[in-house]
């Protein structure tokens, strides 16, 4: 705890004062948490004061349910502009695809480009696979049709946290195996990677920094459950990772995911695929998205993120 910036020794005295209860199901603690995560946007998130239009869009999936979008478009088009897919975290039964209004702003300022926010189904109500293909129908929908908001869908990539950075990494391989659409880039910030929990970083960071071990597991259990052995695409890690789009992956050295996420980061590089990987050690899960104006590491995550997706759109 000692090398925790102040900031965050705060933040995490008044969250470890009421931690989520494992015992209570996911879904009835969805509303606290989705709360918690409005209100830590709100007051910590990054702003951007002279942004263009936040609208929305739906589809109907090939299930026959609606999925919403929230597009955030920083400045009034000139011409089509590239397009980032933003899959929020939450351990696929929290969070909400409008619960962070200032994150995808930010990103959409420093990318120079559109980012759609997913409304995907989230679990237990809803197990895997049904958050990962309504995450991917909708990268495929705006491929084909983001000229109707003034986007370019052959410009296209994938990125979200922890939850959803797993949604963005089984994107790219959806993407990848089925041919289409193309992407040019994955950001994945301390993914959820290996459905396993066998790494040590799981008993290092097991309590006392937000996310928990138990709580990781609890998530585990609802979205996977047993078809954990029967679609690998759950386990990213497992997987053979060859000619997926270049990535960024974003860790950090007091979170139970730690060590899957670096070893994502590594296995993606030693499989061919272009890589920037950095490990903030003194930081807690979600510090990007939770409360980057406190936080000069936050900051500079999100302006690498901004970085990384000017530079591939631009390939």
């Amino acid at each position: 705890m000692a090398k925790l910036p102040f900031a965050l020794r705060v933040a995490l005295f008044f969250i470890n004062l009421k931690p989520l209860n494992p015992n209570v199901p996911l879904e009835k603690s969805r509303r606290l948490v989705n709360k918690f995560m409005r209100l830590f946007d709100k007051w910590f998130g990054l702003r951007s004061p002279n942004f263009y239009s936040i609208t929305d869009a739906a589809f109907q999936s090939v299930e026959g349910h609606e999925i919403k979008l929230k597009i955030f478009t920083p400045d009034k088009p000139t011409g089509p502009m590239p397009v980032w897919m933003y899959f929020h975290g939450g351990g696929f039964a929290h969070g909400a695809y409008d619960a962070r209004l200032n994150f995808p702003k930010a990103i959409a300022a420093r990318g120079e480009c559109i980012v759609v926010s997913v409304e995907y189904r989230l679990s237990p109500e809803h197990p895997f696979p049904a958050g990962m293909n309504d995450c991917y129908e909708a990268t495929l929908w705006v491929s084909k049709n983001a000229a109707s908001f003034g986007g370019d869908g052959t410009r296209l990539a994938v990125g979200g946290e922890s939850a959803g950075g797993n949604l963005a990494a089984t994107v790219s391989l959806m993407a990848r195996d089925k041919g289409t659409p193309k992407l040019l880039h994955q950001t994945l910030l301390y993914p959820a990677t290996d459905g396993t929990n066998e790494h040590p970083s799981m008993i290092e960071n097991a309590k006392g920094y937000m996310l928990t071990s138990q709580l990781v597991k609890q998530y585990g259990d609802a979205y996977i459950g047993a078809s954990k052995q029967l679609n690998e695409y759950a386990s990213p890690l497992q997987l053979q990772l060859n000619n997926l789009p270049a990535a960024l992956v974003i860790t950090c050295g007091f979170d139970p995911l730690r060590d899957e996420g670096n070893l994502y980061a590594q296995k993606l590089a030693s499989s061919g695929v272009p890589v920037r990987h950095k490990c903030y050690d003194n930081m807690i899960h979600d510090f990007v998205v939770m409360m980057p104006r406190l936080l000069p590491e936050g900051r500079e995550a999100v302006d690498m993120i901004g970085e990384e997706l000017r530079k591939a759109f631009k390939s």
